[in-house]
């Protein structure tokens, strides 16, 4: 038969397993159901998108030829509207006039509408990106104070045994009285910690129905696991040159206001404008029919057209800089987020391997020393809060290591964890 000590700590590690499969019962809100919400949901992304689809609205309108103009001409004599019998010199008439502009300045102007639109739907990929990537940081964050939760739960009740056992050998004159305090003391610690635990799991939960734009109710984050990253540095960098949003966004906008130099240059051309009018007269004389051409000359050009391409070059400059500026922001990103994944990763392998299993070890050690009055009190008690701090530890890298692939996937373009 299992003696008294470890019946009493057999029955504490039971029931506290028993506890947090009861927590384990709970529905479980997986991120794929928040991910399906988030695109459809988040007053960001729809603004993007809205912004977006106004973009494409813009080449079609600035390609398009001026509205013509319709002319209704009263000519009276004597009177505003006196008959037209009343002088040869009376006539009503209509006309209708047309502004053309310089050959290809029309399709110079869609052309950069063109290209801002292309910047807008790489901004749009981008935010949705980003907003996935911080949704994704927010369930992660929630996962890991929920696991912190069930592990301090579990090490808590588990110490509240502890605090038992000591106190029964204290009352039967085998254990001293400082193993029952200290007991006391690190229980007290564990639900201090807890409580702060909870705030923390509120604030997550805050934190992912601010993204959703909804007061969803939230069960329970499911099981996290580690993701391996199939990329190479290189491979990322090489990415994040040819596929972030972000950077196709500059890109574009770099080339639109390339388009805009050349279309700065063409307001050196005039513009023409055409126009056709027909004149009614008295009956005794034969009607008028009048056409006439117009060009704007740019005769101030040093004043205007020329401060116009000097602007167009100014901001090109400005856009080439942002693009590289941007650049070097996202290559150092991308570097950062690898290796804090690949340092996690290699962490979590020593934790599986050999820290946790190791502590684990110690603590049955410990357990059965202490049975037997091989092992004091103190240090059943410090292997027990050693093993909690290394599970937690395990699961803090396990965190982190899915938040850096989380947000190396705006920078890459790509999606990189799953549910």
């Amino acid at each position: 038969m299992l003696g008294r000590p470890r019946l009493v700590l057999t029955v504490c590690l039971v029931m506290a397993l028993a506890e947090t499969a009861v927590a384990q019962q709970q529905p479980v809100t997986s991120l794929q159901q928040l991910l399906e919400q988030l695109e459809k949901s988040n007053p960001e992304i729809r603004a993007a998108h809205f912004r977006f689809e106004a973009a494409t609205k813009r080449p079609s309108q600035v390609s398009t030829l001026p509205e013509p103009k319709l002319t209704l001409v009263n000519f009276g004599v004597g009177q505003p509207f006196s008959s037209l019998n009343v002088s040869e010199f009376a006539y009503r008439g209509i006309g209708i006039s047309q502004e053309i502009p310089f050959p290809g300045k029309l399709a110079l102007a869609a052309e950069e509408a063109q290209r801002e639109a292309d910047s807008e739907r790489q901004n749009y990929k981008s935010i949705v990106l980003e907003k996935m990537s911080q949704l994704k940081t927010a369930y992660y964050d929630w996962y890991f104070v929920t696991k912190a939760i069930d592990i301090t739960t579990k090490n808590r009740d588990l110490l509240d045994r502890f605090e038992q056992i000591a106190r029964a050998r204290y009352a039967v004159g085998k254990g001293i009285q400082p193993d029952v305090l200290k007991a006391q003391v690190e229980v007290s610690g564990l639900a201090q910690r807890l409580e702060i635990l909870d705030q923390k799991k509120l604030l997550a939960e805050a934190r992912i129905r601010s993204l959703l734009n909804s007061e969803i109710p939230l069960g329970r984050p499911a099981d996290l696991r580690k993701t391996p990253l199939p990329l190479k540095l290189e491979s990322i960098l090489q990415m994040v040159e040819s596929a972030s949003p972000r950077l196709q966004a500059n890109q574009a906008m770099v080339q639109s206001r390339a388009v805009a130099i050349d279309r700065a240059r063409k307001e050196y051309r005039p513009d023409f404008n055409f126009s056709a009018q027909w004149q009614k007269t008295a009956s005794q004389f034969p009607d008028y029919y009048m056409a006439t051409a117009e060009i704007k000359l740019p005769v101030y050009f040093s004043r205007k057209q020329r401060l116009g391409v000097e602007e167009a070059q100014a901001r090109l400059q400005e856009a080439r800089e942002n693009y590289q500026a941007m650049r070097q922001d996202l290559v150092f990103a991308a570097k950062d987020k690898y290796f804090t994944a690949m340092t996690s990763e290699k962490l979590l392998a020593l934790y599986e391997s050999g820290i946790i299993p190791q502590s684990s070890t110690a603590l049955e050690s410990a357990l059965s020393g202490y049975e037997v009055g091989n092992v004091d009190f103190l240090t059943l008690l410090n292997n027990s809060i050693t093993l909690l701090n290394y599970e937690m530890q395990y699961y803090q890298e396990l965190t982190k290591h899915e938040q850096a692939l989380a947000e190396l996937e705006p920078l890459i373009g790509m999606e990189l964890t799953h549910d």
